[in-house]
């Protein structure tokens, strides 16, 4: 395919751009499938908190330490081979995990997914910019997120029905839906040259620092949840079905919310759409902890993943704002390197949080985190008035 040369247009569905919706769906209902169900698997077979949390970590410290080598492949090789690259190792890999109740193995298996998400994610954070108008930037980072969030919200209930009759149902069907998205890359996503800047990171992390933290905080909030939320409603004495339906609540607010919200932001301003969407968080986050009650718990999840959800793209979204045309595919590479650190951080450190302190104080990290990101924006927004 020759290379994408067309004038950028300002529709959120331009050229590329529905490709990377689709590829963001098929991603989402996929690790609906697998992340919870991994923990749950591992759970199931008696496997410590401290285990789970740590087999959580390896998947997002392999993407996060990955990004740099991810990024010299983008350069030689281009969008289109090292997303199909990336969507072939997951479907090849993920269908082994409950394939064998070995420690070690899971490990290994959970390190080449790792591989394999660092490869499509990093080029989708990046397509985005290059494929997106400067008038859309968030709206188009919440369609994107949207899609994701779709199919994130269907892979735990056709997950949990499947997961029933075998586990082994609930990967391969995720393997074949990520394999799938090969398809739509090579039909749907034309061929970009990436050029990088050669400037060091150290200055675009100094423009960066705001959205950074709001990447690193949403990971961190985003995989604690996803990783040992399960644990901890199985723990409540939550069905497998109770948990699923716990989290598509979640993903529904996510996907009400985040593209009124996003659309918002891009007519009204970014950072103070971001702030009000933090405080939403603090307070979900903080009902849900101390909720007892099943009703409450799907309550607070709906408004936690509506003001959730949009904190990744209005924080993306800021990154055009702060960067040049060249700086910005080595932001996306960056954004995605500090998200995937954030998430890195959570399970481990929530699980010893609640080995230390007890479950009731799983989100005590998340919270802290997002107080201070909450203050960062304050006095960002104050500054500019």
């Amino acid at each position: 395919m020759k290379e994408f040369t067309a004038t950028k247009s300002n529709s959120a569905f331009s050229t590329g751009l529905p490709a990377l919706y689709v590829i963001a769906f098929l991603s989402g209902i996929s690790i609906g499938l697998f992340n919870p169900f991994i923990s749950t698997l591992m759970a199931q077979h008696q496997v410590d908190d401290l285990w789970i949390g740590a087999n959580s970590t390896v998947y997002f410290l392999v993407i996060a330490l990955g990004t740099p080598v991810v990024a010299k492949v983008l350069r030689q090789i281009g969008l289109r081979k090292t997303m199909m690259l990336g969507l072939a190792l997951m479907g090849l890999s993920a269908p082994l995990f409950p394939m064998t109740t070995q420690l070690p193995l899971w490990f290994v298996i959970r390190s080449i997914m790792g591989i394999a998400s660092c490869l499509y994610l990093v080029c989708g954070q990046t397509a985005l910019n290059y494929f997106c108008h400067e008038s859309n930037r968030a709206i188009v980072s919440g369609l994107h997120a949207m899609a994701y969030s779709f199919g994130f919200g269907i892979g735990p209930v056709i997950g949990s029905n499947l997961y029933n009759v075998s586990p082994k149902l609930t990967f391969s069907l995720g393997s074949i839906l990520v394999l799938s998205g090969i398809i739509v890359v090579w039909i749907g996503l034309p061929e970009k040259v990436v050029v990088f800047q050669s400037s060091s990171h150290t200055g675009i992390f100094k423009k960066l620092t705001l959205p950074l933290h709001g990447a690193f905080a949403y990971g961190f909030a985003v995989s604690t949840l996803v990783s040992l939320y399960p644990v901890y409603l199985l723990r409540q004495n939550y069905s497998v079905q109770q948990i699923a339906y716990t989290f598509s609540v979640f993903v529904v607010g996510g996907l009400l919310a985040t593209v009124p919200v996003t659309h918002l932001a891009d007519r009204i301003g970014r950072l103070k759409i971001l702030l009000g969407s933090v405080c939403i968080v603090l307070f979900s986050i903080l009902s849900l902890s101390l909720s007892g009650n099943s009703i409450i718990t799907q309550i607070f999840a709906f408004t936690a993943g509506a003001s959730l959800t949009p904190v990744f793209p209005l924080a993306l979204s800021l990154i055009g704002e702060k960067l040049s045309p060249h700086e910005l595919s080595s932001g996306s590479a960056l954004f995605t390197a500090v998200y995937s650190f954030g998430c890195t951080a959570g399970p481990i450190l929530s699980s010893v949080t609640m080995k230390t302190f007890g479950n009731q104080y799983i989100f005590s990290l998340i919270v802290m985190m997002f107080a201070i990101f909450c203050l960062r924006i304050i006095k960002k927004v104050e500054k500019l008035s």
